[in-house]
């Protein structure tokens, strides 16, 4: 009786972790920032990656922001900006807003100089086969404003005040490949892994593969 009772437990407990476990999404992002930068009238293109951690009920748990392109001497810069990280000058906020069958992603950074911005995108949820074994509701396409109140965006030279539009779109491929195998955000982001024996970029290798550099935040 005890020996039955003590598999009992392990069922419950690996049953709980079954049910429990999350997933991971990646949208490609881009958009552009309309207004000033240091006194003169500016367009800043943007382009990014957004990395989304949620829990197996769709709830937020984590994320990443990863914007990429030029400064003002032409560099391939990019900058990494962590949900609530070690780092306060890279933090970045982002909830997500459920109404019926839409998503709503609002991220923003307006307490930790030198950023200074926020970004709202809304989509459509759809049953979507993310690696999992099984469909999840998820927003494969969102859009929405961007409004910048001052700070830098890819540039330590820039002080913008703009606003524009942002659109995100779902990376299903890549999305699925990472569910499937178990990456996890530092994968994602940071480390790459092996996905079928060979070795697979995270983000930021991709960027660097393509000479693009950390821009170098002021002091």
């Amino acid at each position: 009786m005890k020996r039955l009772l003590e598999l009992a437990v392990i069922f419950v407990v690996l049953s709980t972790c079954a049910t429990s476990y999350g997933y991971l999404l990646i949208y490609n992002v881009s958009g552009s920032v309309k207004g000033a930068n240091n006194n003169l009238a500016a367009t800043i293109p943007l382009k990014g990656y957004l990395v989304v951690n949620l829990d197996s009920d769709g709830d937020f748990v984590d994320a990443n922001a990863i914007m990429y392109g030029q400064d003002h001497l032409k560099n391939k810069v990019y900058v990494q900006l962590n949900h609530d990280g070690s780092n306060p000058t890279l933090n970045v906020r982002v909830r997500i807003h459920y109404n019926g069958s839409f998503a709503g992603f609002d991220i923003w950074d307006y307490n930790d100089s030198p950023f200074y911005f926020e970004v709202f995108v809304i989509g459509t949820l759809a049953p979507k086969d993310i690696g999992l074994g099984s469909k999840k509701d998820v927003a494969s396409s969102l859009k929405g404003p961007i409004s910048v109140w001052g700070g830098i965006l890819l540039d330590p030279t820039d002080e913008i005040m703009g606003t524009g539009n942002v659109s995100a779109s779902l990376d299903l491929k890549t999305t699925n490949l990472v569910n499937a195998n178990g990456w996890t955000q530092e994968n994602i982001v940071e480390t790459g892994g092996d996905i079928a024996g060979k070795h697979q970029n995270s983000l930021i290798q991709k960027l660097a593969a393509q000479h693009f550099q950390a821009v170098v935040l002021p002091e």
